[in-house]
């Protein structure tokens, strides 16, 4: 129950500062951009603006969250509230979570006109995005201001993101898909195109998910004992 009034209060708050807003304009400018491009590239290109988009979005958004929420002092309230730390995170990636998945779909639905295994890419992204916003959490936990989280987080994304860019433009190794960037673009061209190995990824995608729930678990549990003292 406390997950539920958490979520929606997080709704509330993404809307109130215009995410959803500026997400739907975002994914119309992609819907616009693969309706011009040729038939031919269709599949590569609509994956790779998936994977480096609405995936990644709570990676750039929680930041900000997390930011403006200590600006505002309610990390200090939350840690004396009800609410624990694993229902704050689950709030948090699940709210995310379905921005970047309806996003997605929006792209596939209207961009591409394609026959995509909807089911998949639904839980693919979802999960995927879940993970992001996880390793972002970790970091903003770390910044003091949103230019110092971009500091933090920049290098991060160029390390979690190469090895799927290199392994979508055939540049790729056999050891990158263990990493969750690249299992998490497998599972988005293979929804697209059917080309893929689907238990492998969606394995690789569970076991990272569960790898950082606990690191950012354990991170703002600690933040959140601080806040009481």
């Amino acid at each position: 129950m406390r997950v539920l009034k958490a979520l929606k209060n997080d709704i509330r708050y993404q809307t109130k500062y215009g995410f959803y807003f500026l997400y739907a304009f975002i994914t119309f400018i992609y819907i616009i951009l693969l309706k011009a491009i040729p038939t031919t590239y269709k599949h590569t290109v609509s994956s790779i603006i998936i994977l480096s988009d609405p995936a990644m979005l709570g990676f750039f958004f929680i930041g900000g969250i997390w930011l403006l929420e200590k600006e505002e002092g309610l990390h200090s309230f939350w840690s004396i509230s009800p609410l624990q730390p694993i229902e704050y995170i689950s709030s948090k990636i699940i709210s995310l979570g379905v921005i970047s998945t309806l996003a997605a779909l929006s792209i596939i639905f209207f961009g591409i006109n394609s026959t995509a295994n909807i089911l998949l890419m639904t839980f693919s992204v979802f999960i995927g995005s879940c993970i992001f916003t996880l390793v972002g959490l970790y970091f903003a936990s770390f910044a003091k201001t949103v230019n110092h989280y971009m500091v933090i987080c920049v290098p991060a994304q160029v390390i979690l993101m190469l090895p799927a860019f290199m392994t979508a433009f055939r540049l790729g190794n056999p050891l990158f898909n263990l990493i969750p960037s690249t299992a998490l673009w497998n599972l988005i061209y293979y929804c697209i195109s059917g080309t893929g190995k689907v238990f492998y990824n969606f394995t690789v995608l569970i076991i990272w998910l569960c790898v950082f729930l606990l690191i950012t678990l354990s991170r703002i549990n600690l933040i959140f004992k601080g806040c009481r003292r």
